[in-house]
């Protein structure tokens, strides 16, 4: 409590982070609202049919145990949200724990959808005025939003995830070739493609998961990858994630049937006659009808710039997170971190879930939301 009344929060994403934490606060007794760009669940949408590799006990039901509040209420941040969400050890699509988890949790919550943040700022300061000083911190946060609103809070959580911005896939002519960047969108587009020639770009789990999409559409794939390995996907030994095994299996099965393109990048991408021109490194060329790139993407801050944030220049997430768990190669690997390595340089303000991991390959739910669980209990 501040000068009488209830500390007042803002989260900025309505996906299973903040929604997470928008009800472990809302259980500590905070004033809570969620801003969120698109709907609920946005970015899980966009998965179409493909599964979580974890467990639907993993991906919420850890989730984020409040202090203070009767047990009655409690439930609400510990259990699955919606009476149909599934068993613990469901596998779930995006867009159904969207519905079946996220859009219950939602409806217990103030969430603002298609409202955009446009900037976050302290009243009355610049990022440069007292960075650093204590003084700063006695300056609310001032949220813009695209509807001209401006509210005020004494936290923020930054839940915007890490998929704001897709990586470039080209050296050159990507912005004039129109490429497949989401298994969604491959999958709703997957008939447009059957029999087609296709340029697939990555070799992590979502290439994985669209090389088996691809092989069953009929495409006639070119797969480019950036390592020499002979099965591109890093498959791991014992992988106690089956799902994940299986994908990664099945997708390196698949390099012996289609045409792989080991060390390469792509140089150019460029329009002729109806195809796409494709040129990789070591001056070796394609030609394709379509091109699939999912070499990942990075998070967004130009909201915020006029807060004073320590960002990681490696991962784009928090910069002493990043510090603390740079030696993590395998998001299973649950990593020791005390409650200052969330800070972020300007008090009150913490990046949450996938948003504090960045370009980090290590982010699972099940330890964002553990995470998430010493941040609320140092406000």
């Amino acid at each position: 409590m501040q000068h009488g009344r209830a500390k007042r929060v803002i989260v900025i994403g309505a996906g299973p982070i903040g929604l997470a934490a928008a009800l472990g606060a809302r259980d500590r007794g905070f004033d809570v609202i969620v801003l969120e760009r698109d709907e609920v669940g946005a970015s899980l949408r966009r998965w179409g049919p493909t599964r979580f590799f974890t467990p639907l006990r993993m991906n919420w039901s850890a989730g984020v145990p409040p202090a203070g509040p009767p047990p009655s209420r409690r439930r609400d941040a510990a259990a699955p949200a919606g009476e149909d969400a599934g068993a613990p050890d469901d596998l779930l699509t995006g867009p159904e724990f969207a519905d079946r988890v996220l859009v219950p949790a939602a409806a217990k919550l103030d969430v603002r959808t298609h409202t955009r943040v446009v900037s976050v700022s302290r009243r009355g300061l610049t990022r440069t005025d007292y960075a650093g000083h204590p003084l700063r911190a006695e300056r609310p946060f001032r949220v813009l939003t695209d509807a001209d609103d401006v509210l005020e809070a004494d936290v923020i959580l930054d839940a915007t995830g890490s998929t704001a911005v897709p990586l470039p896939y080209a050296s050159r002519g990507e912005g004039r070739v129109d490429a497949i960047r989401t298994l969604g969108e491959l999958h709703a587009r997957r008939e447009e493609l059957r029999g087609k020639r296709v340029l697939l770009v990555g070799h992590g789990h979502s290439a994985a998961n669209a090389l088996a999409v691809l092989r069953d559409a009929g495409a006639e794939v070119t797969w480019a990858v950036r390592t020499a390995n002979g099965r591109p996907c890093e498959e791991i030994a014992n992988d106690p994630l089956p799902e994940r095994q299986r994908v990664v299996a099945a997708a390196n099965e698949l390099a012996s049937e289609v045409r792989v393109e080991r060390r390469a990048m792509v140089e150019s991408v460029a329009r002729n006659n109806g195809h796409i021109d494709v040129g990789l490194t070591g001056n070796r060329r394609t030609e394709v009808d379509a091109v699939v790139a999912l070499t990942g993407y990075r998070p967004a801050s130009d909201y915020a710039s006029e807060l004073a944030l320590e960002i990681s220049p490696v991962t784009e997430g928090g910069a002493r997170l990043y510090r603390a768990i740079s030696k993590i190669t395998d998001c299973l690997c649950v990593p020791s971190v005390a409650e200052e390595d969330f800070a972020t340089g300007e008090p009150g303000y913490y990046f949450v879930g996938a948003r504090a991991y960045g370009r980090s390959r290590t982010f699972l739910l099940q330890t964002g939301l553990l995470q998430l669980e010493t941040i609320l209990d140092s406000l």
